[in-house]
């Protein structure tokens, strides 16, 4: 795997504490103005916009890279859509937040003595709820749309471009070998595929070669407007739905929950013998 890969990723996770740190400061800060707030949101959001175009020059490169990167934990690649967490899910988390936030006073709305209407993301008003349901559901369909175009690329595998050249290729040693030796190879093509190591190019059919970076390509474009998808999602709630104070705190929660996942799936691994 290029360095270069695990570098971004290494940098990214670097700039979430940083980021991480420099949002809690600015939440603990009494009489923190309405523009700070702003502010630190919108460094959140160029630093994530510079990696994503990180991301998109070397998913290029290496579109299949990003489907199961080896620089993520075994856990977070199970978890993984199209290179990255599912957009929809910074929605589910504004909605988990807010059901904890009641959950945790419970008993003070019950005795009155808090209302949704002065506590943090409680404070959404009907009309930012109708907007973040709006949000979800468009997010939900362009999910939907590119979960199914990966599927159509799946399903291309057992079809043009390759299907022909492994038909070309059997063609070739049947006409120059034994049955027993067309069996022999046929076996050991199957099993070079399936662990990556094509016989093809080994053999330098530069078509074989050709055909997988088609599929790579393809996989590469699906990365690039999944995290668009992500980027304009995210953007979206912090700066059109939700106010200043809000956005900063839907921004720390979710760093919070990356951050931790990362810690202990990497100590899960461990665990497991997989460092």
């Amino acid at each position: 795997m290029n360095r270069r890969f695990v570098s971004c990723y290494e940098s990214w996770l670097e700039g979430q504490k940083s980021d991480l740190a420099d949002l809690l400061r600015i939440s603990g800060t009494p009489g923190a103005s309405q523009m700070q707030l702003r502010l630190i949101t919108d460094q959140c959001l160029r630093n994530y916009a510079s990696y994503m175009e990180q991301r998109r020059s070397l998913a290029h490169e290496d579109g299949p890279a990003y489907f199961c990167p080896p620089w993520c934990t075994s856990f977070e690649n199970s978890v993984l859509w199209m290179g990255g967490c599912r957009p929809s899910l910074i929605i589910r988390l504004l909605y988990s937040l807010t059901g904890y936030e009641m959950e945790a006073h419970l008993d003070q709305y019950l005795q009155g003595l808090r209302t949704a209407t002065n506590v943090g993301l409680m404070a959404l008003s009907a009309r930012q709820l109708q907007q973040v349901n709006d949000l979800h559901q468009r997010t939900l369909r362009a999910e939907d749309r590119l979960t199914s175009r990966l599927a159509t690329l799946h399903e291309d595998v057992a079809d043009k471009p390759l299907l022909p050249i492994v038909k070309e290729r059997q063609r070739t040693d049947a006409a120059s070998t034994s049955s027993a030796a067309v069996a022999a190879s046929s076996a050991s093509s199957l099993q070079n595929f399936g662990d990556g190591h094509s016989g093809f190019a080994a053999g330098g059919n530069g078509d074989a070669a050709a055909a997988l970076q088609t599929y790579a390509d393809g996989q590469s474009n699906l990365v690039e407007q999944a995290d668009a998808l992500r980027m304009s999602t995210v953007r979206a709630l912090a700066t059109e739905i939700l106010n200043p104070s809000q956005a900063v705190e839907m921004l720390i929660a979710a760093k919070q929950l990356h951050l931790s996942v990362h810690t202990w799936s990497l100590e899960r691994d461990r665990q497991h013998g997989r460092e």
